[in-house]
């Protein structure tokens, strides 16, 4: 009976073992996924289309935009990062890896997408965002890169003078 109950134990041990193994296979997987998603021509394109398309939309007082291809284009980029941003609260993606792989590229991108999403809150009379996940992970990474940022000057100006700060 002890015997019994040790293997049973020593087999659960062994279970989560490749279960954890299993979870971060398939994290890295998704990582590289997105990191190949990024470095795309394709994914610049879509990225230059978007930006041309909101400024130019929102100059022009978002007459003729609402649900033009230029704006379902624009609105499916969002939801790339929006997706993104849901992997990373869920756990699938580790937050601090993409913070350190989108770095600035998420806030940008996010600064110029903002008036889109302010657009379609307020063309179709939703309260909440569309893309808020959008917002949280660029928001998010601003506010690690910027942490990143001051704890690196601090560092320089440590090397450069010999003084602790």
């Amino acid at each position: 009976m002890i015997a019994g109950a040790f293997f049973i134990v020593l087999q659960m041990r062994q279970n989560a073992r490749l279960i954890a193994a299993t979870l971060r296979e398939n994290r890295t997987e998704v990582a590289f996924r997105i990191l190949e998603r990024l470095t795309e021509e394709s994914f610049a394109r879509r990225r230059k289309k978007m930006r041309d398309a909101v400024t130019q939309a929102q100059a022009n007082g978002w007459v003729g935009f609402d649900d033009s291809i230029e704006d379902l284009e624009a609105r499916n980029f969002g939801y790339f990062y929006e997706l993104i941003a849901q992997f990373a609260q869920d756990g699938i993606i580790d937050l601090e890896l993409l913070e350190k792989v989108l770095q600035y590229l998420v806030v940008v991108d996010w600064r110029t997408f903002r008036p889109l999403a302010e657009h379609v809150k307020s063309n179709y009379g939703v309260k909440m965002n569309p893309w808020g996940n959008f917002e949280w992970l660029a928001d998010h990474t601003e506010k690690f890169l910027k942490a990143r940022e001051q704890k690196g000057s601090l560092s320089d100006r440590t090397e450069f003078d010999g003084h602790d700060h």
